[in-house]
């Protein structure tokens, strides 16, 4: 889930010459997203996974996996949890300091049958080095700062709609309006909705690394 992130140069972008291109499949994807739900805003989207993204991490570098918990969908948080886990355990933690994101776009859309997906490229910068508890002394890396890039891929239920402060980086239950909170089993708190299984709205799905 957050192997080592080795230095990465992010390239700029060359603009196509040439002739007008037509529709990218990127394009095309957030544009049957957007058809199928009138509501969807891409840079509302983008707002979003900012805001996740520096949860997930937050959560990594603290070592408190119910921190994310309301913004995975189940199988990537019991993975995310159980790497938490396995620092604990081993007496340790890693440490992503002065972390920044600078550049975040779509890579990928698609609405399906079922589902819809949207996959975003991540551009950071950070510290990635491991420390012991006890001692403090490091235990892998150091504390340069270094660029990397992932991609994280979120999905929701192609029959979910965007509800203003519906979601699950609002504040209210997408399902019955409460006040959002959710249990580590991914349910409300008080409708006992399976709210982080994309049914309702956007969940974050998986991490991978770029390159």
């Amino acid at each position: 889930l957050f192997p080592e992130r080795h230095a990465r140069q992010a390239q700029a972008e060359v603009p196509a010459q040439g002739p007008r291109q037509l529709q990218s499949p990127v394009d095309a994807g957030l544009a049957a997203i957007k058809a199928g739900d009138p509501g969807f805003d891409l840079e509302q989207f983008n707002q979003h996974v900012q805001q996740v993204f520096f949860i997930v991490e937050q959560a990594w570098a603290e070592r408190r996996p119910e921190m994310s918990r309301r913004v995975m969908a189940d199988g990537l948080w019991q993975a995310h949890r159980a790497q938490i886990q396995g620092y604990l355990d081993a007496h340790k933690r890693n440490v992503i300091d002065n972390l920044t994101l600078s550049n975040l776009w779509p890579v990928a859309a698609h609405r399906g049958e079922n589902f819809e997906t949207i996959t975003v490229r991540a551009v950071a910068a950070c510290t990635d080095y491991d420390v012991d508890d006890a001692t403090g002394r490091t235990l892998r890396g150091d504390s340069s700062i270094r660029n990397w890039e992932e991609d994280w891929t979120f999905q929701r239920s192609s029959h979910a709609k965007t509800q203003p402060g519906g979601t699950s980086m609002g504040t209210k239950c997408p399902n019955c309006g409460a006040p959002l909170d959710v249990e580590l089993e991914g349910t409300c708190r008080y409708c006992k909705a399976p709210i982080m299984s994309g049914q309702y709205d956007w969940v974050l799905a998986r991490i991978s690394q770029v390159g």
